[in-house]
Formats: structure tokens, sequence, C-alpha cells
């Protein structure tokens, strides 16, 4: 009787010891399976997931400061990246650099710039940023880039002339660093107009798009939702909804339809359309960028601001109220073009946004997950 007891005894020691060690294996792999879950961009970009899975997944182990940093579109000073700036994109964690004719001394320098805000970022592990131009308006600077001939004029010498134009400058574009154009214009009322005639306007667009992509440059098209020269800060819109999709806002769905797969952004800025929105300017406009664009137009891509330091100083709204209200609207991007030292204030009230809720966070994972998109598009 006590052997039998003895080799019980042993029995279920034993049984128990094994299954402590297989709960030890299994909570072991689990550890391994989830540590081999890829959390940072290059390791996501290196996956064969889709865009959008790749997107999902870098926006679930994001952080809400660099989330919130991904929202922003900042100016540089000077022709080199200094400490200081190397600094203000680490803190805040910028996901998009924006230069101008002021940046720019020879394609030598310029090179070493945009290599230098690449390197920062990386440094900082950060998502790989936007770095963008206004193409088509950039002077001539022959030591520098080729010239953009004048749109209308350009656009006169047939489509042709367009494509080999677009395809010579996004393959420097690329060669110098950019991977966004803050262009073109597809608005046919602009001085920076390629035609008024409507559906050339969105083959001339679409044509831009393609020979930019093929080339991993990203566009984003100016200015939604048309119908005046909205290149003109402040201006007022007084036609009505069905006038506009009878005017350039029929351009914006055609080119919605037939550059889907090159990811496009679109550009919207501080003109007031009153026919939509009598109080608000379009950047600033709910009925016009999440009901309109996004609900009826189906646009499921990055929504951009103009200069938002425009805009804010136009309605007289201190600039970090109007960063707010722009992603609140249903903007993705707010660019701010000139003066750096707004960025605190910006980050400052869009953290403080989603610290109370009021910008939630759905609202700001579906931001960043429209921007992850397009990053991921181009590190596939």
């Amino acid at each position: 009787m006590k052997q039998f007891v003895k080799r019980f005894i042993c029995g279920v020691l034993l049984v128990t010891t094994v299954c402590a060690v297989a709960g030890c294996y299994k909570d072991e792999a689990k550890t391994v399976a989830e540590e081999r879950t890829p959390t940072s961009f290059r390791a996501i970009a290196a996956t064969n997931a889709s865009v959008e899975d790749k997107a999902d997944l870098m926006v679930k182990n994001m952080s809400r400061e660099d989330k919130i940093g991904q929202l922003i579109l900042m100016g540089l000073d000077g022709t080199t990246l200094d400490e200081p700036q190397k600094e203000m994109m680490r803190k805040y964690r910028v996901g998009g650099i924006l230069l101008d004719n002021n940046n720019m001394e020879s394609k030598e320098q310029l090179r070493a710039f945009t290599k230098g805000i690449r390197d920062n970022a990386n440094i900082a592990s950060l998502a790989p940023p936007f770095i963008a131009i206004h193409r088509e308006r950039m002077p001539y600077r022959p030591n520098v880039m080729i010239p953009w001939v004048e749109p209308n004029i350009i656009s006169k010498k047939g489509l042709d002339a367009v494509g080999s134009l677009a395809t010579r400058t996004s393959i420097e574009m690329r060669d110098l660093g950019f991977n966004l154009n803050l262009g073109p214009m597809v608005n046919t009322h602009s001085f920076y107009s390629y035609t008024q005639d409507l559906d050339r306007a969105a083959q001339i667009g679409e044509l831009i798009t393609k020979r930019y992509a093929a080339n991993q440059v990203f566009t984003a098209y100016q200015f939604f939702p048309g119908g005046a020269d909205f290149t003109v800060p402040g201006m007022r819109v007084d036609v009505s909804k069905d006038a506009l999709m009878d005017d350039d806002t029929r351009v914006f769905v055609q080119l919605i339809q037939s550059t889907a797969q090159e990811r496009p952004m679109i550009m919207v800025n501080s003109v007031k359309v009153t026919s939509m929105d009598a109080k608000n300017p379009v950047s600033l406009s709910k009925p016009i960028i999440t009901d309109w664009l996004r609900g009826e137009l189906g646009f499921t891509g990055v929504v951009l601001s103009d200069d938002i330091e425009v805009g804010a100083a136009i309605t007289g709204i201190a600039v970090g109220d109007y960063a707010v209200r722009t992603i609140k609207a249903g903007g993705d991007i707010v660019a701010v073009c000139k003066h750096s030292n707004h960025i605190k204030e910006i980050h400052t009230a869009l953290t403080q946004a989603v610290e109370d809720g009021t910008i939630t966070e759905s609202e700001l994972n579906a931001a960043v997950r429209r921007i992850m998109i397009m990053k991921f598009t181009n590190n596939q």
C-alpha cells in the first residue's frame, strides 16, 4: 500500500513537472513570437503585407507623440540642417519638411541637405519624412533645377511635352532627395493654371501624377474645390455646390478616380466657399472636407492644408488652434511654411487636443494611417 502511494505521488509530481515545463515552453514561444513581430518602420516595410496592413501595424505600435508629429509639415531656415533644427525635428517627431528657394544653393548642397533630413529622422527612429517643394513655382535656378515652363505655355505644346517635362523633373527631384511635389495646380482659374478646359486639366493632372509616381515622388493637387483663383488668400467663393461640380470640382472627381493607385494628396487652403460653409475657410470646414470630399466624392487619401500661418492670420485664429481645427475638419497634415518658431505652439495645441479628447484617438489614428499608407507605398 505504501509502495502504491509512493508511486502515485511520484506520478503526480511527474505530470505536474511536465505541464509546468510545457507551460514555460508555451510562454517562451509566445514571447519569441511577440519579439519577432516587426514594430519599426523599416522592419514593417520589409514584410510582405499589403500597404494597408503595414499602416495598421505601424499605427498600432506608434507612440502618441510620434503620431502627432506626423501631422506636421514644417519649413526650415538656411541651406544646411543645423543642430537646433535637427533637435526640433527629433523633439517634435516631425513627419515632413518643406523646402523652398531660400534653402537652395546648388545640387550638391541640396542633396546634402535632404540627406541630412533623412539621416536625422533615421537616427531619431522616425518614419521616413516627406521632403517637399512647390516644384511648379520654383524660380529658374539653372545651377539647381531644370526650368519649369509656365503652365499655360507648356500645356499649349501638348500632352507629350507635359509628360516629358514631368518625367525629367520627377527624376531630378528624386535625385535631389525630394519625395513630394506640392502640385500640380488643377484649378482652371489661377495664374498657375495649365488650362481653362476642365477635361484637359484632369488629363494634365493625371499625366503629371503618374509620371511622378513612376519615380517615387508624390503629388498634391491644388486647391480643392476650385471655382476661383484659390492662390488668393482670404478669397470668398460665392457659388453653389452644383456650380462647383460643373467647374473645377469635376476635375478633382476625375482625378480621385483615375489616380487612386498613385495616392496623391489633395490640398485645401483659407478660401471660404460660402455656399458650403458660411463661417469657415475650406481648411477648417468639416462639411467640405469630411462630408463632401471624403464622404460624397470618395477621397480616401491625405488632405494637406496650405500654409496655416497664412490661414491663421486671415481668420484671426491662433496658429495652434487653427492646426487643431484643421485636423478636426478632416485634414491630415498642417503645413507650417515660414516660421519654425510656431512648431512648439502647434505641437502643444495638437497634443492637448488629443489628451482632452477634442481630437479623438480614432481621428488621430485615421489621419496617421492615411499618411502611413503613402509612406509605405514608397517603401515596398
